[in-house]
């Protein structure tokens, strides 16, 4: 049976139980991350006798008194976790009209990739999207790895290797923040509010003393103009940040890291989730690694009384029709 759970009413242990068994269990669905990223956050759960069996989280809000579920800023992919070997649709059906009875207005509540097999079936039922990150198995040797890197990102590596860029490993993360701010925050319709950042170096700090996570830099001549960082659960490595300066960014110095994570990781277990956005431009850097798509689905819902409805539809036609920035705007 599925109850509804409010975050103090959630078994933490059993919720991150069930997480760590599940084959779709991603480090945004354990519940400090989401204390993090979601502080407030409810939950359906399905339990077997003493233990959470499938877990759903529920990353929602109250607005104008309606209730609003979406996916929080650093959590690409939620959805269904199951102990069980694979995700029941029947299950996971019901889960979704548990979740379209509580709220009134979701948008972009994205589902893991693992559940894209049963949300298939569902998507006549329920307003589903699909989208699409892009994955790159590290099963294989470097070498056979490298092979799948288009030409121009091998010439860019040349040109990264060639630019005399020393790379570090850091636990600082406020480099980054800085470039961030400084050459990629003007482009995000609505800016970037400080609370957002604060958000990342929170996930990071719990990140870092849990041993999952890896911040590289770039440097040339001992200035630092580039940094990634790689969070690392389970089987899967997600590229879960980055920002460079101009410099950085014409020295290549995320491909260099990327490249580095991609050697240091080669013929092992884990994947590399590129955490793809919906920008094309993007997307085609992330692919030029040999990387593949890998689908997963977004749910969409719209119940709210009609003028406050028409209201939202003509803010959104206006962002789209006059931001500089509409792949950014879209995927916000």
């Amino acid at each position: 049976m599925i109850r509804y759970l409010r975050q103090q009413q959630v078994d933490k242990q059993k919720w991150d139980n069930c997480v760590a068994a599940s084959n779709e269990g991603v480090m945004c669905m354990l519940s400090w991350y989401l204390d993090i990223v979601s502080p407030g956050w409810h939950a359906l759960v399905d339990e077997e006798g003493s233990i959470y069996a499938s877990v759903l989280p529920l990353t929602g809000t109250n607005k104008l008194g309606f209730s609003r579920l979406g996916s929080p800023h650093f959590c690409q992919q939620l959805g269904l976790a199951s102990v069980n070997p694979e995700t029941n649709i029947t299950l996971l059906g019901q889960f979704l009209k548990e979740v379209t009875k509580r709220y009134r207005f979701i948008h972009n509540y994205k589902f893991l990739t693992e559940n894209s097999a049963a949300l298939e079936h569902l998507t006549a039922t329920f307003h589903l999207k699909p989208r699409h990150t892009r994955y790159l198995a590290l099963d294989k040797p470097y070498p056979e790895i490298y092979k799948g890197y288009n030409h121009d990102r091998k010439m860019n590596l040349k040109r990264a290797r060639r630019a005399g860029l020393v790379m570090t490993e850091s636990g600082d993360i406020e480099p980054m923040l800085d470039f961030f701010k400084k050459h990629v925050a003007h482009k995000v319709v609505g800016g970037v509010e400080e609370p957002t950042y604060q958000m990342l170096r929170d996930l990071f700090s719990n990140m870092l003393s849990r041993g999952l996570c890896r911040l590289l830099y770039t440097s040339k001549d001992g200035k630092l103009n580039a940094g990634c960082l790689f969070a690392k659960y389970k089987n899967k490595i997600s590229y879960t940040f980055n920002a460079a300066d101009e410099v950085g960014r014409v020295a290549n110095g995320r491909t260099l890291m990327l490249d580095e994570m991609i050697r240091q990781h080669a013929a092992s277990a884990y994947t590399l989730d590129f955490e793809s956005p919906a920008i094309e431009q993007i997307d085609a850097f992330y692919a030029s690694f040999g990387s593949e798509k890998a689908q997963y689905y977004a749910l969409n819902y719209n119940n709210l009384p009609l003028p406050i409805r028409l209201i939202r539809d003509l803010r959104i036609y206006a962002y789209r029709t006059l931001s500089p920035n509409k792949g950014i705007a879209e995927e916000a």
